[in-house]
């Protein structure tokens, strides 16, 4: 198996067999990404390729001290966010009275019951600014204060729109799957 240095240094040469070896290391990770931001397939692919033409053209700036794996994941994350915004401005304004509702916290606790496969689409129904808040804080790891460096929104709208994703979120499962598992949605 071929090393990240040895790959990326292949890549930096110019060498498409290598070039397609990274592509087919990464891109199925990357496309599960970009569905999770995107709205349908065809914006995923485009994100996807973008973000493969951001990695491949700024392998110069990979830093070996730190993992490929997530440099390649942090520059799809940021394509997705970019493509998002190229689509339309973030629609929410934080409110006084939101403010004071997210001192009520909303847990979603994922349950064995409940596939991954529909939770992603449920997550997937959300508005894009939720459903971008939620991926970045609940699924990739990102704190508020991040979020609000990389799209631009202050915190409070960060804390606000995650706010009303689980929210959303929780009332989109339990009329999902019913009132027989409603009090499970609450453990």
């Amino acid at each position: 198996m071929v090393t990240d240095t040895e790959l990326v240094r292949k890549c930096k040469e110019g060498n498409q067999k290598y070039q397609e070896m990274l592509y087919n290391r990464f891109a199925p990770k990357l496309m599960a990404i970009a569905l999770r931001y995107a709205r349908n397939q065809a914006d995923a692919e485009d994100i996807l390729h973008d973000s493969f033409v951001k990695v491949l053209t700024n392998l110069d700036n990979y830093n070996e001290d730190g993992s490929l794996d997530g440099w390649v994941k942090r520059i799809t994350v940021n394509t997705a966010i970019n493509a998002y915004y190229k689509k339309k401005k973030m629609e929410d304004s934080i409110e006084v009275e939101d403010v004071r509702e997210m001192t009520t916290a909303v847990n979603i606790n994922y349950n064995d019951f409940l596939s991954e496969k529909i939770l992603l689409q449920l997550i997937n129904e959300l508005p894009d600014g939720y459903r971008t808040v939620f991926n970045m804080f609940e699924i990739d790891g990102y704190s508020h204060k991040e979020i609000s460096e990389m799209t631009g929104s202050s915190y409070s709208t960060v804390r606000s729109q995650l706010f009303k994703a689980k929210r959303a979120l929780k009332k989109r499962l339990e009329e999902f799957l019913g009132e027989e598992y409603h009090d499970k949605l609450a453990e």
